[in-house]
C-alpha cells in the first residue's frame, strides 16, 4: 500500500480578498516544481487539495 505524503501550509492574505498559497521549500524540491510551472488543483471532499503539475505541450523546433 502506497501512502500519500501530506504537506501543510497556510493561505496568506493578499490584502485584496485573494489568497496566496506559499509552498514549503521541501515540497518544491521533492516535486521538482519551479516558478512558472502550471499546477492542476483538485479540491477533495475532506477539505484537502490535491495538486499535480500539468506537463507543458511539446514545442516544435
Amino acid at each position: 500500500m502506497v501512502m500519500a505524503k501530506r504537506w501543510c501550509t497556510t493561505i496568506q492574505d493578499a490584502g485584496s480578498g485573494d489568497g496566496i498559497l506559499l509552498f514549503p521549500d521541501g515540497l518544491l524540491e521533492e516535486m521538482g516544481w519551479v516558478e512558472g510551472d502550471v499546477l492542476d488543483c483538485q479540491f477533495q471532499d475532506d477539505g484537502s487539495v490535491q495538486l499535480q503539475e500539468i506537463a507543458p505541450p511539446c514545442s516544435e523546433k
